[in-house]
């Protein structure tokens, strides 16, 4: 049997292989198989919400309005939105029950439209904001864990005003552990530079110059015991990137709430016993005077954040 590409308006794909993120899984989601995102190929929804707890420049007022796709394509151990990363909880939604629940959030004044998590749903994105992008009054905001293909990411060169990736990682091992990702930083870098090749440094509203109008918000969270990736991961940034062209929101609101969680379902794991706790003052601290010394600007994220109650209730 071959395989025959069909050709589509945002590019090539193959019939029945899903190779939407680096994983590459090749899993047809059109029938009931799932591939390491556990997601269908049908839009899978498991929150649409006026955010207000998201960066101030883009939650403005009244909060982003967000759409939280079903499913991950990394998996994280310690997920804060574990609840719906694990493909369980939310519903199936056609392009055009989205749309509708796009155009409802921009009524009840939405600052931006967010997608979470949207990285196994590029292509059927791509071809939804291809129809609506001219009618959206507000910036799209695309809010991955970094883990994107460049190739994928193409197809939505200009349909995206903000990139908001994660970086999560310096270290191959931890990365591995914590994600099964051994190669995530060899691959969000590239992402990352794709992003910036699509919608270039920030740029600010000439209305309301706290409001972001298009780049990229690069976020990293600080995990217990590993200070030094996390300085690694900004050293890298402002080596690669330039610590001018990001805004960055560096956060200390790890709680391992969610981890233990993940250790009542699957059991101890003394390797990662780290993560049964918060970061300290003194983890906080030295990564960001790193990110001070290194010229970075945006927002940094007080440890008192490190709570479960930030996480919204899905």
């Amino acid at each position: 049997m071959y395989n025959i590409p069909v050709k589509t308006i945002q590019g090539w794909i193959d019939m029945g292989k899903c190779s939407l993120c680096p994983r590459e899984c090749g899993i047809d989601r059109s029938g009931d198989r799932r591939g390491f995102c556990k997601s269908p190929d049908a839009f899978f929804v498991s929150k649409i919400m006026l955010h207000k707890w998201e960066e101030p420049c883009i939650s403005g007022e009244n909060g982003a309005g967000t759409v939280f796709f079903g499913g991950c394509n990394l998996g994280c151990i310690y997920c804060q939105n574990r609840a719906i990363s694990r493909g369980e909880r939310g519903e199936i939604m056609t392009d055009e029950q989205l749309e509708a629940e796009i155009f409802a959030l921009c009524d009840k004044g939405a600052s931006c439209i967010e997608f979470v998590t949207p990285t196994h749903y590029t292509r059927r994105l791509a071809a939804l904001l291809s129809r609506i992008k001219n009618k959206i009054p507000v910036p799209i905001v695309y809010n991955s864990g970094g883990y994107d293909s460049v190739e994928s990411l193409k197809k939505l060169d200009g349909l995206i005003d903000i990139y908001m990736p994660d970086f999560k990682y310096f270290s191959s091992e931890i990365a591995k552990k914590y994600s099964s990702a051994p190669d995530y930083a060899e691959i969000a870098l590239p992402a990352l530079k794709e992003m910036l090749r699509q919608v270039g440094s920030p740029k600010y509203s000439d209305r309301d110059t706290a409001r972001l109008k298009s780049g990229v918000i690069l976020r990293h969270l600080i995990l217990p015991s590993h200070r030094r990736d996390s300085i690694d991961v900004l050293e890298l940034l402002a080596r690669e990137i330039g610590a001018k062209n990001l805004v960055l929101s560096l956060m200390g609101q790890y709680t391992p709430d969610f981890y233990i969680e993940f250790e009542k379902e699957n059991g101890e794991r003394e390797d990662c016993k780290n993560l049964r706790r918060r970061i300290t003052s003194f983890e906080y601290n030295s990564v960001l005077d790193a990110a001070n010394r290194l010229g970075f600007s945006g927002y940094m994220q007080d440890i008192s954040s490190s709570s479960a109650k930030y996480t919204p209730d899905f």
